[in-house]
């Protein structure tokens, strides 16, 4: 025991005449606290989200039929467009107590069956738990749950309705818990970055967003492959001009193992599932299990990117093309579909 903690443990034990001394003590640690980094607090948060229906435009200018969370009190039908599709990140901090209500304005089920009896929406964030409560809501009602954002990492939250279909049909998204240190991903040093993106994977088929009550999922055929709801060229790119330390938040809200090839770079994968592994590791392409989430911090280093544009950040499984590909030549020939690119 160092002599300053053997001093504190005194100070704890004195009497309670010993007034002075016990105020000194409680002084001391106060004046610690700034040290640590924390930056911000705990507190009740309220967020609305509305499950809506719309449509996007593919780069190739196909028009595609979706569902989406829209974070907005207003809710009703046709929310969903090119800007807000999929819903933007929610992002709470550590400690936080959420007050999350969902609104579902889909469109009635067009042949409504014994089960479900319509698009009933099951809203789940897989990682959390919910205080006791139903978690379901009907069309044209709303459903209140409640958590404590206990622990720091990135999370997906999504409707597991009409077995899997809504999701399917874009009703997912990012739920990032902030650690309350400031420029940390997790409540360890290690984890300290400069710059975050946030990259939420999914895939479409415009045949099943046509008629997802009806289509067969055993002819489920993705053909636009997206990054936060775009498709290369229209995807954004990351600016890391901030600082070279840049913090990728996967969420693979696809169904399929997506494997993400960061070229120039190694990426070092601090945690899965909004876990901290005990033993990260640097990967050239790690792959994201479907349904999953996966931080990593890659630095950018000081030599030239491969790139005009930057450092590839992209789909090993080459699900680089847009739409239907009717030849040995992708649309665009230039590329598209899942891929970014970091630029310094």
């Amino acid at each position: 025991m160092s002599t300053h903690e053997q001093k504190v443990r005194l100070a704890m034990r004195a009497p309670a005449f010993k007034k002075t001394r016990a105020l000194l003590v409680l002084v001391a640690a106060a004046a610690v606290l700034p040290l640590a980094g924390s930056t911000a607090s705990a507190a009740p948060v309220a967020i609305d989200l509305c499950a809506s229906n719309g449509q996007v435009t593919m780069p190739d200018s196909t028009v595609v039929d979706v569902w989406g969370f829209v974070q907005t009190a207003s809710c009703g039908p046709n929310l969903v467009n090119d800007t807000n599709f999929p819903g933007v990140p929610l992002a709470v901090n550590e400690g936080d107590v959420v007050t999350l209500s969902v609104t579902n304005a889909l469109p009635p089920d067009p042949a409504p069956v014994a089960d479900p009896p319509d698009h009933k929406v099951r809203f789940e964030i897989p990682g959390v738990t919910f205080n006791p409560g139903p978690t379901e809501a009907a069309v044209g009602g709303s459903v209140t749950v409640e958590f404590t954002a206990s622990e720091p990492g990135t999370y997906q939250y999504q409707s597991g309705g009409d077995a899997g279909r809504q999701e399917a049909m874009g009703l997912y998204g990012a739920l990032i818990v902030r650690s309350l240190t400031a420029g940390q991903a997790y409540d360890v040093a290690t984890t300290a970055y400069d710059v975050e993106a946030t990259l939420v994977l999914s895939a479409i088929d415009p045949n099943f967003n046509a008629a997802p009550d009806t289509y067969d999922l055993h002819a489920y055929r993705a053909t636009y492959w997206l990054i936060n709801g775009k498709a290369y060229p229209d995807t954004n790119p990351i600016d890391a001009s901030a600082g070279p330390r840049v913090l990728l938040r996967y969420v693979n809200a696809g169904f399929d193992n997506t494997a993400m090839q960061l070229l120039g770079m190694h990426q070092r994968v601090l945690a899965r599932d909004a876990r901290l592994l005990n033993n990260p590791f640097f990967a050239n392409a790690e792959t994201i299990p479907a349904g999953a989430t996966e931080d990593a911090i890659a630095t950018v280093p000081s030599s030239a990117p491969p790139s005009a544009n930057g450092f590839p950040l992209y789909n090993r499984q080459l699900h680089l093309t847009n739409g239907a590909q009717t030849g040995p030549t992708p649309a665009p020939a230039s590329g598209g579909g899942m891929l970014t690119f970091i630029q310094p």
